[in-house]
């Protein structure tokens, strides 16, 4: 990591009619306002200025200064991305952008992402690590855990107590005959994997939702032996980065037995429930309490042929408070809770990622030395 560059008074431009700049300072304060494409472009100046750009000053900087406008990831085949913040304005649709990954695209699966980094698994044998916006990669592989069982969920976020990112796979085995979970975890700086057993079990699947250094599932318990299941009860369970422990954050009281099921997701900084039945999918918003914000129906007379909202799966909640929705794993569309109007955004030959990521344009690189 390059240091003693905030507070150097050095030329950090060639000479030959460019102006002269003296303090470091100033130079990190006007470049962290830049987005990283011409940043990248910026970095082939000079050895200097290559340097500051790569500086974790300049970095924490501008993620800071950027980290409210997102992009969606929403197909791995192959990879293409929206601006979701473009969506806050009156626009009726957006288009996509493609992306590069040097590594064929198929089987791969979204973890998570966190800073601008987006973490991937392919065949449970190679992590990626990449940000797409700098285009740095990184490949690692995977020891081999299935003698904890089969990886039931999963998640990647950033530890700021000991400034890194983890990984979590959590897997789903037997200890004395009963169920259990064991946590497998790695650490990019120091790249190395460590197992955490000895856990009480927990009925957790799919992509940890993070937010404030933890990851937080939906965990539900359904009556046995009927074809649907009432649900019996509900909660939000959470992995905190830092303690590497589950907690219970709040049960889902509310929750009556004719619900189907409930995931989470992401609103400005804040949780949300969305609960399916067979008539609506209703959601609830994490502020001082939980407050029901919508109610969608799954049957909307203005959508097309080919919509399906009975597949329909909330993505996000927009400034604007329209939720993006991937519909039917073709379709991404915006519902208003204001009239109750849906429109597409974007419809794709490609089918939508079942766990789509959202990500913010960075400097941040999977690189121990950059980190």
């Amino acid at each position: 990591m390059t240091t003693g560059l905030r507070h150097q008074n050095k030329q950090l431009v060639p000479s030959g009619g460019r102006p002269h700049i003296e303090s470091d300072d100033l130079l990190i304060d006007i470049l962290s306002r830049l987005p990283v494409k011409t940043l990248i472009q910026f970095r082939c100046v000079c050895k200097s200025w290559r340097a500051l750009i790569s500086d974790s000053h300049l970095v924490t900087m501008h993620l800071r200064r950027f980290n409210r406008r997102r992009r969606l990831l929403f197909s791995v085949a192959p990879f293409q991305s929206i601006d979701i913040t473009a969506l806050n304005d009156a626009v009726c649709s957006v288009s996509s952008t493609s992306l590069a990954l040097p590594i064929p695209v198929e089987t791969l699966k979204i973890v998570g992402s966190c800073n601008g980094l987006i973490c991937l698994v392919k065949n449970s044998s190679l992590i990626i690590f990449w940000n797409p916006s700098t285009r740095v990669t990184r490949f690692l592989p995977m020891p081999n855990h299935s003698h904890l069982g089969i990886v039931m969920f999963y998640g990647f976020g950033y530890d700021p107590t000991i400034d890194d990112y983890k990984v979590v796979f959590g897997c789903k085995g037997e200890r004395n005959g009963a169920l259990a979970t064991a946590v497998v975890m790695f650490q990019l700086k120091t790249g190395s994997w460590r197992i955490i057993d000895g856990l009480d079990y927990v009925n957790l699947n799919g992509q940890g939702c993070l937010i404030n250094g933890s990851l937080h599932w939906v965990e539900m318990k359904w009556e046995a032996g009927v074809t649907i299941r009432p649900v019996l009860s509900a909660r939000i369970m959470c992995f905190d980065l830092a303690e590497e422990t589950f907690q219970e954050l709040i049960p889902l009281s509310y929750l009556s037995r004719e619900y189907i099921s409930a995931r989470i997701g992401i609103a400005e900084n804040s949780l949300f429930v969305y609960i399916y039945n067979s008539s609506e999918i209703t959601m609830w918003v994490m502020k001082e309490s939980w407050t029901k914000v919508m109610q969608i129906p799954t049957e909307i007379p203005q959508l097309p042929v080919g919509y399906c909202y009975s597949f329909s799966t909330p993505i996000c909640i927009l400034e604007n408070g329209e939720v993006l929705m991937n519909s039917n794993g073709k379709y991404l569309v915006l519902y208003s809770p204001n009239g109750g109007a849906c429109v597409n955004v974007l419809e794709t030959p490609v089918d939508l990622a079942p766990e789509p990521a959202m990500y913010v344009e960075s400097l941040v690189s999977p690189f121990k030395e950059n980190i």
